[in-house]
């Protein structure tokens, strides 16, 4: 997707999060143990808190005001962790940024948006202006986790499911969890509280959304989810796919072909819909019989079924959420906020 730059959406998250709080008043991989998901870390960088409030300048002057909120240097580590993929076990990678200083720490986990580049990915591009400002968040007194996904970082010889509930939804758990083990090691100063904060933006309001459903639904337990922030995420497929194929003219093709083979590879339907030339005009694109039959053509049920599966219907959500979107956004159009906004608000007043 076109690369969107919603750094000021960020701090002003970041800030809102922190008003649930209090938080707390070489490789340096722990001694082998047990662990269900850990395996290793690696150390990528450090900051000092003055470099925090640095980055958090270069991208938003304003952001001066948050300078009494940081705290803390920071460590920032790739973490190399367990996780399942169509069945089976793997290894997934991702970045996590501990504070430097002893105490108990609530995690944050930012889910990125849509990349197609391994080169691109947190672990192996944590420099980057975007991830440099999720690890500054953790000199507010937070552990930041910041997931690869599947296809990119130590398994990048993997395909990418993108837009694939189930596996985005277990690989960011696991790596959570990861995260939470690593941090029980003796070694490691920063400890993990069962507090959890997620947000993203793009294919990773997308995640973040479908993450919280399945906590509240599955993990409260283990997981206490305090707030969610979810910007710009294409919940509904089948939203997404009328939205493009009623369009003339659609700027980025490679949105609906990276999903077709995303769901092609992982063994969703094989029927062929788009043509060879990725072209901005959709009459050009999509096949003919595609554009005509998608809605209600049998040969067309395994493709419908897919979209459904791995859209986010709405539900009595528990736990506070916000939802952002741009207002000129052409990619992944406003109304499909707009829309699940509506939805989740009818059943749980008060939450969004």
């Amino acid at each position: 997707m076109k690369q969107i730059k919603p750094f000021r959406i960020y701090l002003l998250i970041a800030v809102f999060a922190g008003l649930f709080l209090n938080s707390c008043n070489e490789n340096d991989t722990p001694e082998p143990t047990s662990y269900e998901n850990y395996i290793s870390t690696e150390l990528k960088s450090e900051l000092t808190s003055q470099q925090a409030i640095t980055n958090f300048i270069k991208v938003a002057p304003e952001a001066v005001a948050l300078s009494a909120l940081v705290r803390f240097d920071v460590e920032v580590r790739k973490i190399t962790y367990k996780t399942i993929f169509k069945e089976k076990n793997i290894q997934a990678s991702g970045l996590v940024c501990f504070p430097k200083t002893a105490g108990n720490y609530p995690i944050i986990s930012f889910q990125n948006g849509t990349n197609t580049l391994n080169s691109e990915a947190p672990s192996e591009n944590s420099g980057n202006d975007m991830f440099a400002i999720m690890e500054s968040l953790t000199a507010m007194g937070f552990i930041v986790v910041i997931p690869d996904y599947i296809g990119f970082g130590v398994s990048a010889s993997l395909p990418h499911p993108y837009l694939d509930a189930k596996s985005s939804t277990q690989s960011i758990l696991d790596m959570i969890r990861a995260t939470k083990e690593y941090s029980t090691d003796d070694k490691v100063l920063a400890k993990a509280t069962k507090d959890l904060f997620i947000f993203g933006y793009s294919q990773g309001g997308w995640a973040t959304m479908q993450l919280q459903k399945t906590i509240e639904k599955d993990y409260s337990t283990e997981f206490n989810l305090v707030a969610s922030s979810c910007g710009a995420g294409p919940y509904s497929i089948e939203y997404m796919n009328k939205y493009i194929v009623d369009k003339p003219i659609y700027p980025m093709p490679y949105f609906l072909a990276y999903l077709l083979n995303s769901y092609v590879t992982i063994g969703s339907f094989t029927n062929p819909l788009i043509n060879a030339e990725l072209t901005t005009q959709m009459a050009t694109f999509l096949t003919p019989e595609y554009r005509a039959g998608y809605a209600t053509d049998a040969k067309y049920a395994g493709v419908r079924s897919a979209f459904l599966s791995n859209s986010i219907t709405a539900w009595k959500a528990k736990t506070p959420m916000k939802l952002f979107h741009g207002a000129n956004d052409d990619l992944i159009p406003p109304g499909i906020s707009s829309k699940m906004l509506a939805d989740i608000s009818r059943l749980s007043f008060g939450i969004v």
